[in-house]
């Protein structure tokens, strides 16, 4: 009786086996590396605008009643124009009347939007009430600089901003202000693209201005 010679796979084989093996798996992490990357990126890149939104429509609603001004009553305090104090590029003061009782002297009723400083190349933006404490609105993750946050102005039917600050004879004119905010992101993996920048932009309509009454 006549047994066959059964052979197995030579050292080479294996080898060669085991090296194709790792390409296709390294080829496969590549491409799940790739598109981990990439929804990290989204999901972030989606935190920071968020983060950025919700502090611009706190801004935004309470700007928009700029031009909700008591007709009438005794708004002499601060020093004001039908309701907007001052009118700068990187600050925005106004006083309205918030409880709809024909006056503006509480201190919810003055308000301050600014911008300040908390450490070097980085800023808040702060909100505050009357002669009250300033409260931050975010996390000391504002890039400073105008293109980082920004007011501008523009009266009634008009795609010309008014130069900053707002002369005080242009106050009553100032009809539309545009915020714009630039946050970066709180999430510090250097894994997956560092941190991230997200620009936001609001266009706020100030109530009752330039609107038949």
């Amino acid at each position: 009786m006549r047994i066959k010679n059964e052979t197995g796979f030579s050292l080479v084989e294996l080898l060669v086996s085991i090296l194709m093996t790792s390409i296709v798996m390294l080829a496969i992490y590549g491409v799940y590396r790739v598109q981990t990357h990439s929804v990290k990126l989204q999901e972030r890149n989606l935190e920071a605008q968020e983060y950025a939104r919700a502090a611009l429509d706190m801004m935004v609603r309470e700007i928009r009643n700029a031009g909700y001004f008591p007709t009438g009553a005794s708004c002499l305090s601060p020093a004001n124009t039908t309701g907007i104090v001052t009118a700068d590029s990187q600050s925005f003061q106004f006083v309205y009347d918030a409880n709809a009782l024909n006056g503006c002297a509480d201190p919810n009723e003055n308000i301050t939007y600014a911008f300040a400083g908390c450490v070097i190349g980085f800023g808040n933006i702060t909100r505050k009430e009357g002669s009250n404490t300033a409260e931050t609105l975010t996390d000391c993750n504002v890039l400073t600089g105008t293109s980082n946050f920004s007011f501008s102005y523009y009266p009634i039917n008009s795609t010309t901003a008014y130069s900053t600050p707002v002369s005080s004879g242009n106050l009553a004119n100032i009809q539309r202000v545009v915020i714009s905010l630039t946050v970066q992101s709180k999430n510090t993996d250097t894994e997956f693209g560092g941190q991230i920048n997200a620009t936001v932009t609001s266009s706020v309509d100030l109530r009752n201005r330039g609107l038949p009454m």
